[in-house]
């Protein structure tokens, strides 16, 4: 278990982020089934994911939201205190929340970019004339984006329809080299448009940082506040 990182550090409105990384010797299934294990023992108590039938994770028998994400070699998952006063199944400004990373060197999402990113958005990113000549900085840009779109996705629960344009980004947050950075630099803002008899939209707020060879994105609402031990 040596060979495995694991870092416990908060982020903005009492949210607690978990990083387990590294062991990169081992397979991508074995290293899952680890990394996983440290996560349930980290807390002391043992402590299992659950899913909702919407997908959306939680913590077993806890009335706690979590947002999970994974690579072959890094794990992270973001959660916010307690909430037994709000019911978990249904997404609320509250407790929206979502967390997403990626290899940031991963080129291949440029091919697919106009699939997830509406116009508006593409105009926040360098313009890309020829992909196979994309420098650093730009692969790096769009993997910005897309942490950010898939956050934004599992704070609003996959609530709404259009990936394209109902998860909307209205501005990229600053990457920090570290979440004690993200909390203090610049915050990317976006919104979502929620379906039902009175369509409406959740604002949100977006940080981001490296972690070892990937960029995460945290998504979280603005209306978040710290709920009390009961």
């Amino acid at each position: 278990m040596g060979e495995f990182m694991y870092e416990r550090e908060m982020a903005p409105c009492g949210i607690a982020i978990e990083e387990i990384y590294g062991a990169e010797e081992k397979s991508a299934k074995v290293w899952k089934l680890f990394a996983m294990q440290i996560f349930s023992e980290a807390e002391g108590d043992y402590r299992e994911i659950e899913h909702l039938e919407n997908g959306a994770p939680l913590l077993d028998g806890i009335p706690q939201r979590i947002s999970v994400s994974h690579t072959s070699h890094c794990l992270v998952v973001a959660s916010l205190p307690k909430t037994p006063d709000i019911e978990l199944s249904s997404v609320n400004p509250r407790t929206a929340l979502g967390i997403d990373l990626e290899k940031a060197d991963r080129a291949q999402v440029l091919k697919i970019k106009d699939r997830f990113l509406c116009e508006d958005e593409l105009k926040l990113l360098p313009a890309l004339e020829d992909i196979e000549k994309a420098t650093v900085e730009e692969v790096e840009k769009y993997i910005l984006a897309w942490t950010c779109k898939e956050a934004i996705f599992k704070a609003a629960m996959g609530e709404a329809y259009d990936w394209k344009n109902d998860y909307r980004i209205l501005s990229l947050p600053k990457l920090a080299t570290n979440i004690s950075e993200a909390t203090a630099e610049k915050f990317g803002k976006a919104t979502v448009l929620l379906p039902g008899t009175e369509p409406h939209n959740m604002e949100l707020l977006l940080s981001s940082w490296r972690l070892e060879e990937h960029i995460v994105t945290l998504a979280f609402s603005n209306k978040i506040a710290k709920f009390p031990n009961r």
